[in-house]
Parts: C-alpha cells; sequence; structure tokens
C-alpha cells in the first residue's frame, strides 16, 4: 500500500478545496460565502492562495471562520499543484472541489454526500449547474452533461475527451479510494488536470453526476477553456496520448483531431480515420484496456454515420461504391441510421 494511503481521515469530514490567484472580490465572496453557507457543516475549507498579487488574499484572511485553513503560497504555481497542495492538506473523508468564481447552492454537500455514502464503490461524484454571465445573470444554457449509467462506455468515450464529463468544480471525491490508488493531479499538465483526473478515477472505481443544478458555473472571457484554449487543447492530446499508452499506440499528428472529433463530427471521412478505428480495436483486442464488443459498436456505428453523411452529399454512383465498400456491420449500421432518421 501507498505510504500515503495510511493517511487518517476524519469519517463524514468533508475537505473542501480552493485555489484562488487574483479573483474579483466580488466573485470570491460570493463562492467562500456559498461553501460556509452550506446545509452540510461538517467540514474544512480550505484555500490556497496561489501567490495573489491583489487584495483577494487580504480578503480572504478577513473571515473569521475556523473552518477556514488558508494555504499561502509565496509564488505563484499554478492550479494543478495548488490542488495537490489542497489535497495533500486534507483530512477529510471526502473532499469537495470549488473554484474561486462559482457559486454553490445550500444543499450542495448534503446531496452529494448522500449519494456517495449510499454508493460506497462511487469514487467521485458531481453534479449538473447553472450557468451564469460574469455579472452573474442566468445564462439559458446549463451544464446538463447526461448520467453515467454504463461505466465501461464511459471510460471508452474518455479516450475521445466526449461527454458526460463531470464538471470541475462540482466533483466530490472518496478521499480513501483517492489515496488507495495513489490518484491526485497530474502535474505535467497545467491545464485540463481535471479530464486526467476523471480518466484516473474511471480506470479504477465507477463515476456519477447527479442530476440536479447543485451550482453556479460562471463563464467569463477570463474563463481558462475560453483564454487559454489552444494550450488546452495541447494538454487535452497529452491526455489522450496517456490513455493510448496503454493500447501501445501512438496518436499520429495528423489524426489529432480527427480522434479528438471521432464521436461527434460527421464530417470526418477519411480513409484514415477507418485506418484508425482498426488499429484501436486491433490493439485493445491484444491488451484488454476496454470492453471490446462495446468499443466496435461505438466506433463502426460512428464509422457508419459519418458514411451515411457523405452518402446523402454524394451522387449516385459515389452512394453505390460506399455502400459496397461497407462492411456488413457498418451496412446494419448504416440501414438502422436511416430508419431513426425517418422516425424523426
Amino acid at each position: 500500500m501507498n505510504m500515503s494511503a495510511e493517511k487518517t481521515l476524519k469519517k463524514d469530514l468533508i475537505s473542501v478545496i480552493m485555489s484562488n490567484y487574483n479573483t474579483p472580490i466580488n466573485y470570491l465572496k460570493e463562492s467562500i460565502d456559498s461553501v460556509l453557507n452550506q446545509t452540510y457543516s461538517n467540514f474544512e475549507f480550505i484555500i490556497i492562495d496561489d501567490g495573489s498579487t491583489d487584495d483577494s488574499l487580504e480578503f480572504i484572511k478577513s473571515y473569521d471562520d475556523p473552518r477556514i485553513k488558508l494555504v499561502v503560497n509565496k509564488k505563484n504555481i499554478g492550479l494543478t499543484k495548488s490542488l495537490n497542495k489542497g489535497l495533500e492538506a486534507a483530512q477529510g473523508e471526502f473532499i469537495a472541489r470549488m473554484d474561486s468564481d462559482d457559486i454553490c447552492y445550500p444543499e450542495r454537500f448534503e446531496k452529494q454526500i448522500e449519494y456517495m455514502k449510499g454508493h460506497p464503490d462511487t469514487i467521485v461524484c458531481g453534479t449538473w449547474a447553472d450557468v451564469i454571465d460574469e455579472n452573474g445573470v442566468p445564462r439559458e444554457e446549463e451544464w446538463a452533461c447526461g448520467i453515467i449509467d454504463d461505466m465501461e462506455l464511459y471510460r471508452i468515450k474518455l479516450l475521445f475527451l466526449n461527454r458526460p464529463l463531470i464538471l470541475h468544480p462540482s466533483a466530490l471525491f472518496n478521499h480513501r479510494m483517492l489515496l488507495k490508488h495513489n490518484i491526485k493531479y497530474d502535474e505535467s499538465l497545467r491545464y485540463a488536470q481535471d479530464y486526467k483526473m476523471w480518466t484516473d478515477c474511471a480506470y479504477y472505481n465507477n463515476c456519477h453526476i447527479l442530476q440536479q443544478n447543485l451550482l453556479k458555473f460562471r463563464s467569463h472571457k477570463n474563463s481558462i477553456s475560453i483564454s487559454k484554449r489552444s494550450m488546452q487543447l495541447k494538454c487535452v492530446y497529452i491526455i489522450i496520448q496517456k490513455q493510448l499508452d496503454n493500447l501501445q499506440l501512438t496518436l499520429p499528428d495528423d489524426l489529432k483531431d480527427y480522434h479528438h472529433e471521432l464521436l461527434t463530427n460527421n464530417t470526418l471521412f477519411d480513409k484514415r480515420v477507418k485506418q484508425w478505428i482498426k488499429q484501436l480495436l486491433k490493439s485493445n483486442k491484444k491488451y484488454h484496456i476496454y470492453n471490446q464488443k462495446k468499443l466496435a459498436h461505438l466506433l463502426w456505428y460512428r464509422w457508419s454515420r459519418i458514411c451515411y453523411d457523405k452518402m446523402s452529399n454524394s451522387k449516385a454512383t459515389a452512394i453505390l461504391y460506399l455502400f459496397f465498400s461497407l462492411s456488413l456491420r457498418c451496412k446494419i449500421y448504416l440501414i438502422q441510421i436511416r430508419v431513426k432518421n425517418k422516425k424523426k
């Protein structure tokens, strides 16, 4: 057993981990207050100030609540390393993530810990969220990423960074399981560290998403997903490759976008995509990382969907060529797709 797994944890205690770096005071106040006013009060609130250069650190110090445990980085080390410092300091049986610009609904912790205690095989539980803009005004959309009702299929979809992904600041982890499998944030990644966390968690235990909006997720121009999009995507490809390492495969540079969009984009009609699907299935058959039947069904169905859309926009001769060049499995899928489309 890893030495860290011998750490004594306090039963039913939630360790809330938040990192702050120059967060606007109005955002920070709403976020901290939403945690302190939870209906479930048995928690410690670990706030890591990551070398802030504004007034946000002094604002955090103004709170007089014994549950707040402030960790101050002498210099900015980034979110990933700061979160790991929070994990090291955590004493709770459960760990809740929170971002310094988001807002918890009062019953968030109560609802999540109720689920986790009733499902001891679950390593992480996320929630749905309402989306607000930089002024706190609700947007029409919500973060409702479905459910995870098939863990084998979820693990497969994570290979392509496909939804449902867990909204990071909504996550509640089983701390004992993290320690048992030595799971922490990958410090080689400055961005997309949550995606890597989901792939690690899903490898060992079940994941779940509560279909309740228990968080207000703030979407604004300074959000990492918006301001650092290109750098975030580079980290995504690194994480995809880390998963492909288990299959002893290397993702060619010219196929990165194809792989990443395989489950969502119907315009990827390219013979290299078909060959890549064959390589994935061949390697998985050898190394038994994913459920082969479900992987084959998902990938060939997606290829059939791509071919169907191509055929819908092609001339008659091209349609005949495409149809007769497909395997029997894909032809069956094509028929199923056509029937579904007719019913719409």
